[in-house]
């Protein structure tokens, strides 16, 4: 049985980068970090992409995202500081979406219903 999600809304963006599927985006077309502004997570990347290349974004109810550690279910959860785009453990007051289900380690698919991007 494949991977499932609920895909409500979706916007197109074009690549700053070479870009994997599943991955937190920002709203410059590269991977969302912690960072803030234009480094924001704008939702997840259902595709790959290469540089230049548009490439589909969901931004609305649920998607399947790359985790970057061991995440537990209904955690918050948050674009990694490294760049990678993968998702790692967030806070109340840090965060932009909310794990549906739990990840028992890095590289996993993880449904995450996507909120708007909360910062401490």
């Amino acid at each position: 049985m494949g991977r499932q999600y609920c895909k409500m809304h979706a916007a197109t963006l074009l690549a700053l980068t070479a870009l994997d599927a599943n991955r937190f985006v920002a709203l410059d077309g590269g991977y969302a970090t912690s960072a803030g502004g234009a480094k924001d997570a704008l939702g997840v990347s259902e595709s790959s992409a290469a540089i230049g290349d548009a490439f589909p974004v969901i931004t609305g109810f649920s998607a399947l995202v790359t985790t970057g550690e061991a995440i537990a279910q209904h955690a918050f959860v948050k674009p990694a500081a490294d760049g990678s785009g993968k998702a790692i453990t967030g806070t109340a007051t840090d965060h932009c979406g909310r794990a549906m289900e739990a990840a028992s380690a890095a590289g996993q698919l993880l449904e995450i219903r996507i909120l708007p991007h909360r910062h401490t």
